[in-house]
């Protein structure tokens, strides 16, 4: 007797997310972005992300970068 397996694993789900992701920066990348322009991009981001603590930790990280107060050694996001 075969066994039938439906729909997807988690991790084969999670690869697929991740490849998803990894084609999703690409994309950004392909129209030449400044190193600037993805700090940017990722402080925008960081705003549409539906918890308040990530969104809070993160966007105030990529603003302190924009702005040049953000050192090598930080501790922001430990």
């Amino acid at each position: 007797m075969e066994i039938t397996k439906y729909g997807k694993t988690e991790e084969a789900s999670s690869v697929e997310e991740i490849a998803r992701c990894r084609q999703i920066a690409q994309e950004i990348l392909n129209f030449g972005v400044t190193q600037r322009q993805i700090l940017k991009i990722t402080y925008l981001l960081a705003l549409e992300l539906e918890n308040r603590e990530d969104m809070l930790r993160l966007s105030s990280c990529a603003q302190q970068i924009l702005d040049g107060e953000q050192q090598e050694n930080s501790e922001i996001l430990s």
